[in-house]
């Protein structure tokens, strides 16, 4: 399976979902005008590393550890939405038996940034690893 990189504008984040080093990262601002066709590669891609990762495990192949990092400084309602859809999506290779490390990178003194992650951690009921950056 081939690594989506879409590279960062103004309103979009970076996104680097690379099954090679099995780091998928999101960086950046989110708040695309059309947030539904900018994320639909992304749940696509994973949707597809699901099912690649599902008949690796059907076949006893050997299981690894994914990393997630999200390095975000801004996201909309909208983006939200759609990074809960994410989530969910990493959530269901997570119960495969892939365990995967969340972390969740915010400004220091960014109290908005830190909540939006802590709920979506119990939202999915996944620990996240915060990380406060100045």
């Amino acid at each position: 399976m081939n690594a989506l990189i879409i590279q960062s504008t103004e309103f979009t984040p970076f996104i680097s979902l690379n099954p090679e080093s099995r780091i998928i990262e999101f960086e950046g601002v989110s708040r695309p005008e059309d947030v539904s066709a900018f994320y639909t590669p992304v749940i696509d891609w994973i949707t597809d590393y699901e099912s690649d990762l599902y008949k690796i495990n059907v076949s006893g192949g050997k299981k690894f550890e994914l990393n997630i990092l999200f390095k975000l400084s801004y996201f909309n309602s909208a983006s939200a939405k759609m990074i809960f859809l994410i989530l969910e999506s990493l959530s269901r290779i997570r119960k495969m038996g892939y365990p995967f490390n969340i972390e969740w990178y915010y400004e220091e003194g960014d109290d908005q940034m830190y909540d939006d992650g802590y709920e979506l951690s119990e939202a999915i009921d996944i620990p996240f690893n915060f990380h406060a950056t100045s």
